[in-house]
């Protein structure tokens, strides 16, 4: 699964065991750490997921940090059980 999914399923099981997990926030080098994929397509697949409305950006001065949106969850929750 080397697609943008792919991405959705490393930002979803980071998240999800939080109580709320569209407010936890995600810090890259955490979804870089858990996959073996080079930055740039990890951020490309980032910006797909950001396009589709399946996570949200938060920029900061230094930093972005991502959330994953009520539709990831969705969308990661029916993708693993798939599998």
């Amino acid at each position: 699964m080397d697609n943008h999914y792919s991405t959705l399923q490393t930002i979803y099981s980071i998240v999800k065991d939080d109580h709320d997990p569209t407010s936890f926030p995600c810090k890259p080098a955490q979804i870089i750490v858990r996959q073996f994929l080079p930055w740039d397509t990890i951020l490309e697949h980032i910006h797909r997921l950001h396009e589709e409305g399946l996570v949200r950006l938060q920029q900061h001065d230094r930093f972005t940090l991502v959330n994953i949106t009520e539709a990831g969850l969705i969308r990661a929750g029916l993708q693993s059980q798939a599998v």
